[in-house]
């Protein structure tokens, strides 16, 4: 018998930056928690930023990054720049309830639109954005220029 998992979402802050780091490499982006705890920082004096953690029985078991999206050509919306559950606790609600806490937070902001980009071969995640209500609206080719050498 399965007992009932209890999943609660809140702010990330710096005590989160070692798991943080964990779950990223999960995706495949080793990161050290240092790093994360910097960046944490950097974004925590934005408006347009917000990093949420979703907990699973009082573990981090997700976190969400969702920010403003400015550009000349569209209307600001928030965009989820990230977003990992652990492959451990996949489908028991922790994503669905960090986007949810996202949506929130941009219509707080008056943002009519979420966005968010997922890598081609993550099939699983392009399902759960479908679930979630999100359609597929274009493809693109990502490119990249390292500007300065590897810290």
């Amino acid at each position: 018998m399965q007992h009932d998992m209890r999943i609660d979402v809140r702010p990330a802050d710096a005590a989160d930056s070692d798991a943080i780091a964990a779950l990223c490499e999960q995706l495949g982006y080793p990161t050290a928690g240092v790093a994360i705890a910097a960046r944490l920082e950097d974004l925590s004096g934005s408006a347009d930023h917000r990093v949420l953690v979703g907990l699973h029985d009082g573990k981090v078991a997700g976190w969400l990054h969702v920010a403003v999206t400015r550009a000349l050509e569209y209307e600001p919306c928030a965009e989820i720049l990230g977003l990992v559950v652990d492959a451990a606790v996949r489908g028991a609600g922790i994503g669905a309830a960090l986007v949810a806490q996202a949506e929130d937070w941009a219509r707080a902001r008056g943002l009519r639109e979420m966005r968010v980009r997922s890598r081609e071969t993550r099939e699983r995640a392009h399902r759960f954005y479908q679930r979630a209500g999100y359609e597929m609206w274009k493809r693109q080719v990502a490119f990249r220029k390292a500007l300065l050498p590897p810290a």
